[in-house]
């Protein structure tokens, strides 16, 4: 099923430098979303997650710490005696993802016209996951189907462990770039069409010595890279993290032209996490600009508050007064239990006045079941 499309708002007097300024000033107190555990604790994509680049199945050590540090510690915890052990043996091992969330649209007038207001009930994700481990700390095999909806192949590769922590990947794959949300809606990911819809198959090469990250992916018709560099233990900070995306056309006709190139980052102080993305797109004459920013207050153990800030820019040779548009994000998610986690949200929504849809206000709630 395809997922909801969340509304955005509009910020009619400020300019990008403004904007961003504002992003990044906001960033510098706050942090939100599944890569805020990443900037939060300093890891990088690949020491919880298969895919190196981020997202789909947990590694050993993921589950570890999706059990023991991201869930609430309560008696409902202390009364289940057992878990499920995703590794099935020494060589295979299962995972899952699945979100289902109740979204409440309110109603929304404009000149004697209303977008009515209605409940729906929508899969955001629905992914089995296995990996087998062909030669032990050197060739894996790796598969990410969704089954809800249309069953259809997301990931499916072989991939190989090279000296230098170093890699090779070769198959079906998502293309690397910027921060991996979990919002394919988001405007950093839907405008740069850097979604967990498009993969595509080809070859990946990274490498990962000390503190840098540095990826390459080259599909049939794309090129697709993001670096990135973490600190940890800092005298202020208690991580701090800043990257890079670069992606454009492969093949002759289309080397070089329609760019996508951004730049990312983000820091963890004390219970607050900051992370935030600006982005720059070409598609022929139109040039666009997409930001985003993410706070997260993390109060106690296993629950987090979220607020999130996007802004688009959906021509530049369009001023922004005009064409802006904007969206917010305000909840709560807590991780209840193992493999479960909850959240309640408010998203306020703005666009141009006269569509009504994306100007609908929303409310909703996330069940989250992963393994």
């Amino acid at each position: 099923m395809k997922p909801l499309q969340p509304g955005t708002r509009i910020s009619r007097k400020a300019n990008g430098m403004i904007r961003f300024a504002a992003v990044m000033g906001l960033a510098a107190g706050i942090v939100s979303a599944e890569p805020y555990i990443a900037v939060r604790t300093g890891f990088k994509c690949s020491q919880c997650h298969v895919n190196r680049t981020g997202g789909g199945k947990r590694t050993e050590f993921g589950n570890v710490f999706s059990q023991y540090k991201l869930l609430m510690a309560s008696p409902l915890n202390d009364s289940l005696p057992y878990s499920f052990d995703p590794k099935l043996n020494k060589s295979i091992s299962i995972g899952a993802n699945w979100r289902v969330e109740q979204v409440r649209s309110m109603a929304y007038k404009h000149q004697g016209q209303e977008a009515a207001s209605k409940d729906e009930v929508v899969i955001r994700e629905s992914n089995l996951y296995v990996n087998i481990e062909l030669v032990k700390n050197f060739l894996t095999a790796y598969l990410d189907e969704t089954m809800a909806g249309s069953v259809s192949n997301r990931e499916f590769y072989g991939m190989v462990a090279l000296p230098g922590n170093s890699y090779l990947k070769f198959g079906n794959m998502l293309l690397p770039y910027g921060f991996r949300l979990m919002d394919d809606d988001a405007f950093v990911r839907n405008n740069t069409n850097y979604t967990y819809n498009r993969h595509d198959l080809g070859y990946e090469a990274g490498i990962e010595p000390g503190p840098f990250s540095l990826i390459a992916n080259v599909t049939n018709d794309q090129l697709s890279s993001v670096g990135s560099v973490v600190f940890r233990d800092m005298p202020v900070l208690r991580t701090f993290r800043l990257g890079g995306s670069y992606g454009t056309g492969i093949r002759k006709k289309e080397r070089g032209k329609n760019p996508t190139y951004g730049a990312f980052g983000g820091f963890a102080l004390g219970m607050f996490t900051v992370l935030a993305e600006r982005d720059w797109i070409k598609n022929d004459s139109i040039r666009s600009m997409a930001d985003y920013a993410e706070l997260d207050f993390l109060p106690r153990q296993g629950l987090n508050f979220k607020f999130a800030y996007e802004y688009l820019w959906p021509d530049r040779n369009v001023p922004v007064a005009v064409n802006g548009r904007s969206r917010m994000v305000v909840g709560a998610e807590p991780f209840i239990t193992q493999f479960m986690q909850i959240g309640l949200y408010y998203r306020k929504n703005d666009w141009i006045p006269q569509n009504l849809a994306k100007n609908q206000d929303e409310i909703f709630g996330r069940l989250h079941v992963f393994f």
